[in-house]
This record gives structure tokens, sequence and C-alpha cells, in this order.
């Protein structure tokens, strides 16, 4: 009966700090609007959230990599990936610095060098991704991305919002839409990493 309500009280927490991640993109995206009074450019507390929470995902990965002998082939992948799309995020930082559309090439390095790294010790590298594709965290580690990289865009295209609104179309309520979509999608990613660290840390405990 304990081991039943461990399981129960487990959930449930898990539950109420899911929720709570689940209202940073409104608090953040209010904070931007209301507050800032802006229609939430390339510099914006919404934009920074955004790659502060992939920034965390990569370094968690990393971490599995270094620290994980068993997950190290496919967390270094995931960190490659996630590097990637940091990288993207950072966009108008390497516009700036150096040329526009210049991101292009530190992601294309990282993505080639991570595409090597797989290709070594193939079956390793499939044995990693069969264990890390199991993990019960996966879903909602594809449903952020899914969320980011695809819902976001398809809800923030502009034609659609002019057909809707009209004339009363303001950027600024696209933005809302877009980029609250692509932050929703960037904690859900941040909650499965985390969760992906801890299962694996908690295996490790269970079996020592």
């Amino acid at each position: 009966m304990r081991s039943d309500i461990n399981i129960i009280m487990s959930k449930l927490i898990n539950f109420i700090i899911l929720a709570i991640i689940l209202t940073i993109p409104i608090a953040v995206i209010d904070y931007d609007v209301i507050y800032l009074k802006d229609n939430i450019p390339e510099q914006s507390l919404t934009e920074y959230t955004q790659e502060l929470l992939l920034f965390i995902c990569t370094m968690i990965f990393f971490y599995l990599g270094i620290t994980k002998v068993i997950y190290r082939r496919c967390a270094f992948i995931v960190a490659g990936f996630f590097t990637c799309m940091l990288i993207r995020e950072l966009d108008l930082f390497f516009d700036q610095l150096v040329f526009h559309g210049f991101w292009v090439y530190p992601a294309a390095a990282i993505a080639i060098m991570a595409l090597i790294y797989a290709n070594q010790q193939r079956q390793q590298t499939l044995s990693a991704l069969a264990e890390f594709m199991s993990n019960s965290y996966f879903p909602i580690l594809c449903l952020g991305l899914g969320i980011t990289l695809i819902y976001s865009r398809l809800f923030g295209m502009g034609e659609m919002w002019h057909l809707v609104l009209g004339n009363d179309f303001h950027r600024v309520v696209k933005n809302i839409a877009e980029e609250s979509s692509e932050l929703l999608g960037y904690c859900l990613m941040f909650y499965a990493s985390i969760n992906y660290v801890v299962s694996y840390l908690k295996y490790d405990y269970d079996h020592h």
C-alpha cells in the first residue's frame, strides 16, 4: 500500500511541477506586452527565455553524455541537435557580430560533426538511440519539438492572421500567438530533459 501511495504522490507532484512550468509562456508574454509594452521583437524577455531553456536542455544532454557512458553516443547527438537549434535562435546575434545569415555555418558544422560521430560505432549509436526513445518522457520531448518547430510556425503565419483580423490586424497579435506557442514547446522540452536526467540518476541509484 505504501508503494501505491508513493507512486500516486510522485505523479501528483510531477503534475504540479508540469503545471507550474506551463505557466511560464503566459507569464513571460504578459510581462513583455503589458509591462515592457513591446511587440515581442528579437530582443525580448520571451526570446531570452526561449534561448535560456534551450541552453539548459543542451547542457543536460552534454552532462548525460559526459557522465553516462551507456547513453553517451545518443546524448551527444541530441545535445548537438539542441546546439544547432540554439544557434538558430541566436541568429540576430550572429547577424550583428559577423554578417546576415552567418548562423548557418556554425550550425552546419555542428550538424556534420554530430552525423560523423553517429556514424562511428553504429551499433552502439543505435542501441543508445533505442534506449533514449524507450524513455517514458520521449513522447513529451517530441511533443515539445513538434509544437516549436511545426505548430508555432503554422499558427504564426501572417497570411492567416491578416485574413482573420482584416483591417484590425496588429503584428503583436501574430507575434503573441507564434512566440507563446514556441515558448510552450521549449517548456515541454525543458520538462522532458529534466526528467530524462532524473530518471537516469534514479535508475543508477536503484541498481547500486
